[in-house]
């Protein structure tokens, strides 16, 4: 086991960037490292690739020391257990309704007594130092992501949930379940950005947000979340590809 940077950063109040990842490409996660930041999201449910993606970035990531979290296509405990097995250090779970679900996919994340978790990390277990099955609950990080009005609901008792590490407010999904558009600037969604991190500091439980751009991210850090993604690297490309065209047929 190295440095867990993500529990270290909460130690010290101080925020980890984060780059989320959508098109998976192994090179562009070494251009990521190089660039500064401090950690990835892998993204399987919105983003590009399977399996074999997943284990090429991951082994990426590991060569550029970028702690990594794994968003899953859903609450799977073959996914999740894959994931894991590959080497993440987090796993982010969509779309948690209940705390049925939430209970679930903590128990998909953890080995026993707490959870269900199968044996056999081929590629976790690289490089670990000390005995994996006994300390790998204590490393691994459960983060359901809070983006339904269901899991906002139940809120309190998802955080008081053993083995529950971290949570991701997703504003975009939640906007829509709060306000049925897309608007992660809405009063009801600004709200539950406070109450979300309130609570998290309340209960020691690390607090990770996606912001759309910059300007959203800013008030973020400022505030103090634990992890803020800023973009994906899709619309970080997207964004470049434009400017570098308008530049080049700007008039003299």
């Amino acid at each position: 086991m190295g440095v867990d940077h993500f529990r270290k950063a909460a130690s010290e109040r101080r925020t980890l960037l984060n780059a989320w990842l959508t098109l998976n490409s192994p090179f562009l996660i070494e251009l990521i490292g190089e660039a500064g930041w401090d950690c990835i999201t892998i993204d399987q449910q919105h983003g590009v690739g399977g399996n074999e993606a997943l284990l090429g970035c991951l082994t990426a990531a590991r060569a550029c020391g970028l702690p990594t979290i794994v968003r899953v296509a859903e609450n799977d405990p073959g996914l999740i257990g894959r994931a894991l097995d590959a080497g993440a250090q987090g796993i982010m779970c969509p779309l948690i309704e209940t705390l049925e679900h939430a209970d679930a996919f903590v128990r998909a994340v953890k080995f026993p007594p707490r959870g269900l978790r199968s044996w056999g990390p081929y590629r976790a277990r690289l490089g670990y130092e000390g005995d994996y099955f006994t300390t790998a609950n204590a490393w691994t990080i459960a983060c359901p992501q809070i983006e339904t009005k269901g899991a906002l609901d139940q809120l309190d008792e998802i955080l008081a949930l053993d083995g529950v590490d971290m949570v991701c407010l997703g504003p975009n999904d939640l906007s829509v379940a709060l306000t049925g558009r897309l608007d992660i600037w809405a009063p009801e969604v600004r709200e539950a950005v406070t109450l979300v991190l309130s609570k998290c500091r309340e209960m020691s439980v690390m607090a990770l947000i996606f912001a759309n751009d910059v300007d959203y991210a800013r008030p973020l850090i400022e505030a103090g979340w634990d992890v803020v993604a800023v973009g994906t690297d899709a619309g970080w490309f997207s964004k470049a590809a434009a400017e570098v065209k308008r530049q080049a047929c700007a008039k003299v």
